[in-house]
């Protein structure tokens, strides 16, 4: 299976950038806390790290590489019913076409109490201008997530809308209302958190404004602000869901 020429590209710039790798160590770990026993998938997998930090894990994009198990649509996953413990996800979810799709997979590939986590951009008043004005994402604050008819994407897999987490989990009208229409699905944890750190290291960008030595520090003073500043300033929101 010939890998996707992107996620080729993704994969050369985390092997040169250890400021990348370092903010993502940080990321999964957030993530792996939340998550249950059992199988985990993990969805946009991309340059494929996860097993680092966690084990009996399946690699998941829809844009095959040899590194991953499978190339498979998020929207219909090829997993039988409550056969995974997990399903995690890394900058996925502003890209799915039509979450509602997603969502209802995950009800019924997921176990009873298994957990669907996801971390991704968060829309505050400190991240806003920086992902409006400075990412090659858009960020479209006017449109209904869960509308069936109603694509997030145009279908192509690095198409997106950064400001899709934050309609769907950001305050509590819209968790209340999120659940109501998944009643199986039910929040049980939302993180903000990130401020300058990440956008200094570039991301998957070749360019980096911060040395690799200097991000466990910068990410240690963050977390002792999280409290305090991420939820009008964090960069990153971290979503848990339950299955019920």
């Amino acid at each position: 299976m010939e890998a996707d020429p992107r996620l080729v590209a993704h994969r050369r710039v985390w092997d040169k950038k250890p400021a990348l790798r370092k903010i993502y160590a940080d990321y999964y770990r957030r993530i792996t806390a939340h998550c249950a026993d059992g199988p985990t998938l993990e969805i946009g997998a991309g340059s494929g790290h996860i097993r680092e930090y966690l084990d009996q894990v399946y690699m998941a994009d829809i844009l095959p590489a040899e590194w991953l198990d499978l190339a498979a649509d998020a929207q219909q996953l090829p997993f039988g019913d409550a056969s995974l413990g997990n399903i995690v996800m890394l900058d996925v979810l502003h890209h799915i076409e039509y979450p509602a799709a997603l969502f209802n997979e995950a009800i019924r590939v997921l176990r009873p109490g298994g957990r669907f986590v996801m971390l991704d951009p968060a829309i505050t008043i400190g991240s806003w201008p920086v992902y409006k004005f400075f990412h090659a994402e858009p960020v479209n604050m006017s449109v209904d997530p869960l509308r069936e008819s109603e694509s997030q994407s145009s279908g192509d897999p690095f198409d997106s809308n950064q400001a899709v987490p934050t309609l769907l989990f950001s305050n509590t009208h819209r968790r209340k209302r999120f659940e109501a229409r998944f009643p199986a699905l039910k929040v049980a944890a939302r993180q903000y958190f990130g401020f300058a750190t990440y956008p200094l290291t570039g991301g998957f960008q070749n360019w980096c404004l911060m040395p690799g030595a200097a991000v466990v520090p910068f990410l240690s003073v963050e977390r002792c602000l999280e409290p305090i500043l991420a939820r009008l300033l964090g960069f990153r929101l971290l979503v848990a869901l339950e299955r019920v």
